[in-house]
């Protein structure tokens, strides 16, 4: 421990940290995501942008998890995204990719250009000549799904991926979940490691987060 805490101001601080991350990031954009999808079924591309920038943000605690510091932390953020991606989300310690794999997404590309499409155009990638074709279900069944990529083959596209934007959603979400038991793993692994990173992180969640506060 930071020879400059007590126990009890360590206990404060990490508390402080995890509740930041889970109540002002996760549970935040969980809330938004469930209740377009309660009222406004519609709002699929909503729902993801929302869930995309849920990921951008856990991606950069990961990186300051990996020792990265500084102005290093904004650099190469297509590998923090994917990075991100592969090792909470497209893993079979992820039960909705484990159970949906197929839905989910193919790669972390192919997640990273959905991204980038969604969030800046608000739609799909261009479709380039000999590329692979994405199309997107939204929580069909596995039956279905097969129908659909069938008829799509019939009308010529046979390089196709077929991602459910359902799934994919919830594969993102719990990638987050994936991410805390990595944090319960490096605390007994390398706890002064541990220790070094929460700081570091909280103080940015602190200064950077953007909170709601009441008027009163």
């Amino acid at each position: 421990m930071d020879t400059k805490l007590t126990q009890k101001e360590w206990d404060v601080t990490e508390k402080e940290f995890i509740k930041n991350l889970n109540d002002n990031y996760f549970q935040d954009i969980r809330a938004d995501v469930q209740t377009l999808r309660k009222n406004r079924p519609e709002s699929i591309k909503s729902q993801l942008c929302l869930t995309f920038i849920l990921a951008d943000s856990l991606s950069r605690v990961h990186k300051i998890f990996s020792g990265v510091r500084g102005e290093d932390l904004d650099k190469d953020n297509e590998g923090r995204f994917r990075v991100w991606v592969d090792t909470f989300v497209l893993t079979e310690k992820n039960d909705e990719w484990k159970k949906y794999k197929g839905l989910v997404a193919p790669n972390s590309k192919v997640v990273w250009d959905i991204r980038n499409s969604f969030l800046h155009f608000y739609s799909f990638p261009p479709v380039k000549k000999d590329k692979e074709y994405v199309i997107f279900s939204h929580n069909f069944s596995v039956e279905k799904n097969n129908n659909i990529k069938k008829a799509f083959r019939e009308k010529g596209y046979q390089s196709i991926t077929q991602i459910d934007a359902f799934r994919l959603i919830e594969a993102i979400l719990s990638g987050f979940l994936v991410q805390l038991l990595y944090l319960t793993e490096m605390i007994k692994i390398n706890p002064s490691q541990y220790i070094s990173n929460v700081l570091y992180a909280r103080d940015i969640l602190f200064t950077q987060s953007a909170v709601i506060v009441p008027a009163k």
